[in-house]
């Protein structure tokens, strides 16, 4: 029952850490964001740039992640290895000195601190993610990317909804499945969290676009994608975007 409930409270925290992480990569999308970088005077889009540079880095990460599947505590006991030697020489240095124990002290917090750390990456890491690393983010900016690239000159507001759904549709029916013991399960989630995620994004989207038949078409496509989707983080933004700028206008 208590391996149940920390199941429970780790993929209830994965999915709160997913909704804030989806919701910071609308910030280079924000007109003071890209007033910082003087968009108007600069011949790179500090959008795109931003974008770009995420998804190189999260790739680089991904193809080490291969390599070492257990990066974290690869790192974690490389440097416990070098400050294990610096210990030694302090040790030899300033033998019986309270520069000796205070660094004994800071040796210590540093190593409770890497244990939490590696405790908590190792609650909300999923199965796959331990076997091909943060492979979500490297699709979620993918996706984001593509849709800004192809759209954003077209229906710029649309980039922002894309987000939202990732963050809002996966995070909501994955959140509400844990909690819903009731109702009946329809391939990934229950069919009281689609539904609670429908009207929920649905009246988000009236709010932003004044539309209800368009709110309410793009929201029931946006469950649909996360219901038949292979990988959400992929599929939701991209798909998302480009269905509200091809109906946007027309309904």
């Amino acid at each position: 029952m208590k391996v149940r409930e920390e199941s429970i409270t780790s993929e209830i925290l994965r999915k709160v850490m997913h909704v804030a992480f989806a919701l910071l990569l609308a910030i280079p999308l924000t007109p003071p964001y890209r007033s910082i970088f003087g968009y108007e005077q600069s011949f790179l889009d500090p959008t795109l740039l931003t974008y770009s540079i995420l998804l190189f880095a999260s790739s680089l990460i991904n193809s080490i992640q291969i390599r070492l599947p257990n990066i974290e505590e690869t790192f974690v006991n490389m440097s416990r290895e070098h400050r294990k030697r610096f210990l030694e020489y302090i040790n030899e240095s300033f033998a019986a000195t309270p520069f000796t124990d205070f660094m004994k002290g800071i040796e210590k917090l540093i190593n409770r601190f890497e244990n939490q750390l590696l405790f908590f990456i190792n609650t909300v890491k999923r199965d796959y993610e331990r076997r091909y690393g943060y492979v979500s983010i490297t699709f979620a900016l993918i996706s984001i990317l593509l849709s800004y690239v192809i759209w954003k000159d077209y229906n710029y507001i649309s980039i922002y909804i894309g987000i939202l759904a990732l963050a809002i549709i996966d995070g909501l029916t994955s959140i509400i499945s844990i909690i819903d013991k009731k109702t009946k399960r329809i391939l990934k989630h229950t069919l009281l969290a689609y539904i609670i995620t429908l009207v929920v994004f649905a009246i988000l989207l009236y709010f932003i676009t004044y539309k209800p038949l368009l709110s309410f078409i793009v929201s029931l496509s946006a469950i649909i994608i996360e219901m038949l989707s292979p990988e959400d983080n992929l599929t939701l933004p991209f798909l998302v975007t480009s269905l509200f700028c091809l109906l946007y206008g027309r309904v």
